[in-house]
């Protein structure tokens, strides 16, 4: 069994990594960069090594290790560009350099498919990506340089990206609790009446590959690869069977596209003219996801790595309610 270095192991990917990669019998070395999260994520299941991989030394984190899967990265709608650059682009380089020091044999790298927004509805969007002449967001920016960092070092060692698109499960903190907020005084405006056509992925099914992409062969180093259910589904359908899920009374409200990325863009607006920048609660971005339709061609990931998801979005709603319940006021 190899040896394996998971980044990020305190955020909700890296944890469920962590769980699947143990459970199929390999070492696995945690990291994070606050050791109390880390040490709540992972407990027993693996060795903890926190670190913050765009400032502290690497060298003794990629010791020894056969692969490296990095799931650590800012990844948030509203940031300036120097902290994406710093957490997506450098921290990348430098932990990249290290496991080449060090002779990792393979670099797993989680990239995303916010490289492929825009404000146009999108269908069987494939892995082939020429980068638009202005970034919609920085954290878009960030990840297409980070997964060009890793192409550069595809020939030294075995590398593979993947774009796992609006990952949820147990442990989400980010894509349904931020919908379940909106929805929290029984209101849910639908954006172009929720028409859009979404693509999501459970996080079970991404952890599986994860376990798979540690010893499977490679068609080519540094390929990138889309990841969702394969099941891609309206934005009404979704939040229908998420309230659902919830035994939960929301009225779903349509409301025009238009007017809302105005009331986005002015809110982006005055929000980078306030004292440290806070998010605004509405951004073009955040709008623009559900409310233009976007999917993905898995058939690369299909075909080349047998991915093959096993937990459907009915089933991983299902055991996100039970978890919310138990959860969600902690």
């Amino acid at each position: 069994m190899a040896t394996i270095l998971v980044t990020g192991a305190s955020g909700f990917i890296g944890a469920h990594a962590v769980r699947h990669l143990t459970a199929a019998g390999h070492r696995v070395r945690a990291n994070g960069r606050d050791r109390v999260r880390l040490a709540a994520a992972t407990g027993a299941l693996a060795g903890q090594f926190p670190a913050d991989l765009a400032a502290d030394p690497l060298e003794a984190l990629v010791e020894g290790c056969d692969t490296v899967i990095h799931c650590a990265a800012l990844s948030s709608p509203w940031a300036t560009d120097a902290a994406f650059q710093r957490a997506n682009v450098l921290a990348t380089s430098r932990l990249l350099q290290a496991a080449r020091r060090q002779g990792v044999r393979r670099f797993i790298h989680l990239g995303s498919p916010s490289i492929y927004f825009r404000f146009a509805d999108q269908y069987d969007v494939g892995e082939d990506f020429t980068p638009p002449r202005r970034w919609i967001t920085g954290y878009a920016r960030s990840k297409w340089e980070s997964e060009c960092v890793v192409r550069d070092h595809a020939e030294a060692m075995e590398c593979l990206v993947l774009r796992p698109r609006a990952v949820f499960g147990e442990g989400d903190r980010a894509i349904l609790p931020r919908l379940l907020a909106v929805a929290a005084y029984g209101r849910f405006p639908l954006v172009a009446g929720g028409r859009a056509l979404i693509d999501i992925t459970h996080v079970d099914n991404l952890a599986a590959l994860l376990v798979h992409c540690v010893d499977a062969p490679l068609q080519a180093s540094g390929r990138a690869y889309n990841i969702t259910n394969g099941s891609p589904l309206r934005v009404e359908a979704l939040m229908r069977m998420l309230f659902a899920a919830l035994e939960l009374d929301v009225r779903l409200v349509p409301v025009p596209r238009a007017p809302l990325l105005a009331l986005a863009g002015l809110s982006e607006f005055l929000a980078r003219r306030r004292a440290g920048r806070p998010e605004p609660r509405l951004t073009r971005y955040g709008l623009g996801v559900i409310g233009y339709s976007q999917t993905l061609d898995i058939s690369r990931a299909r075909r080349e790595l047998d991915y093959a998801p096993q937990v459907s979005i009915e089933q991983g709603l299902a055991r996100f309610a039970r978890w919310w319940r138990q959860h969600a006021a902690a």
